[in-house]
């Protein structure tokens, strides 16, 4: 296992990174680890979730930041690695992202009425630790942001 601390570890691992990336999401519910499947999306160095203002993972947010995002990568010929992002979420109120959400976040429309809509939550994640295990490597990579 190798650390790391360079921009373009980090460079690396958001080339794996799509618009509207599907990605495994952690949080924790009185010790008791919760995962989800969600899509990430990126604004401006920023990293959020959209999601219901009433659904368990924002409560299991208010009650614990720490959380853990696991995308799975495969190369071409199907040799399989991962990137785990680690490091706190948020509520997001910042108007200009939640304003924003509706264009960066592909199915916004299908479920929200616009940026005030009491239903939408905007979820920030803060990564801190980032692990890359490239696809056919033996090991992982680990740095911190």
């Amino acid at each position: 296992m190798s650390k790391l601390n360079d921009q373009s570890s980090i460079k690396e691992i958001y080339s794996y990174i799509s618009e509207n990336q599907y990605v495994y999401f952690a949080t924790t519910l009185d010790l008791q680890p919760k995962i989800r499947t969600m899509v990430l999306f990126f604004y401006k160095g920023r990293f959020f979730f959209v999601t219901f203002t009433n659904d368990s993972k924002v409560a299991q947010i208010k009650s614990n930041k720490l959380c853990e995002v696991l995308l799975p990568i495969q190369d071409e010929i199907g040799n399989k690695g991962h990137i785990k992002m680690t490091g706190k979420a948020k509520i997001c109120s910042d108007p200009d992202a939640r304003q924003d959400a509706e264009y960066y976040c592909y199915f916004f429309d299908q479920y929200y009425d616009g940026a005030d809509d009491p239903d939408f939550c905007l979820i920030e994640l803060d990564f801190e630790f980032y692990e890359i295990m490239k696809p056919g490597d033996s090991h992982t990579k680990k740095f911190h942001s």
